[in-house]
């Protein structure tokens, strides 16, 4: 399906290798898997590690009221030592994110999952955990969870319904894929994009 506001494959592809080509460049970690020669089965893929703070929003709100009494008795009992340095605990964060191209909408498409965990696979986190980080004010809340097209796991996915709308808007992108990347990133866990990448739009 071509038009305004579509991607076709060959442009993803092209658009996909000059990403990689700064991913590499920032050693970014993003990678193209797949088989590029048959539409809509190859896609980029990147997974990330970081730490977040016990009290983060991804705590357990119920069980930590629960242990209020505990805490309080345990800091009354245990006071810190003011010569030792303070300590964060916290809880590893796994994310692995996609971008697929949509063979029925013609459009990229970007599925991407969550684990409070060292491995991925455990303590996933759901869909209405994604949407608390939704921290952009774009109007792209068509979230749900579906299974991968390529890989047969579930995901939580972006809907492409509303990315041809997104991609008429920025007919002069030399980059479609950067450009549509740009404006749904932050509704998908915030992924990050290095401003790196925009330079191949222009």
């Amino acid at each position: 399906m071509d038009g305004p506001g579509t991607v076709t494959w060959e442009e993803f592809v092209e658009n996909a290798g000059k990403f990689l080509a700064v991913s590499d460049k920032l050693s970014d970690g993003w990678e193209f898997r797949g088989d590029k020669d048959i539409p809509g089965q190859a896609y980029l893929v990147r997974k990330t590690v970081c730490f977040l703070p016990d009290d983060s929003i991804w705590r357990n709100d119920e069980a930590a009221d629960d242990n209020d009494g505990d805490i309080e008795e345990f800091h009354a009992r245990f006071q810190e030592d003011p010569h030792e340095a303070p300590s964060v605990a916290e809880t590893p964060f796994i994310t692995e994110h996609h971008i697929l191209w949509s063979m029925s909408y013609s459009v990229p498409v970007l599925f991407f999952n969550g684990w409070k965990s060292d491995y991925p696979g455990v303590n996933p986190v759901s869909v209405n955990e994604a949407q608390t980080v939704h921290s952009s004010k774009l109007n792209y809340t068509e979230l749900s969870q579906a299974i991968h097209p390529i890989v047969g796991t579930p995901f939580l996915q972006l809907h492409p319904c509303l990315s041809r709308e997104l991609l008429r808007g920025m007919p002069d992108s030399k980059n479609k894929l950067v450009s549509w990347l740009s404006c749904v990133a932050s509704a998908a866990l915030n992924l990050k994009i290095h401003p790196e990448y925009y330079k191949l739009t222009c």
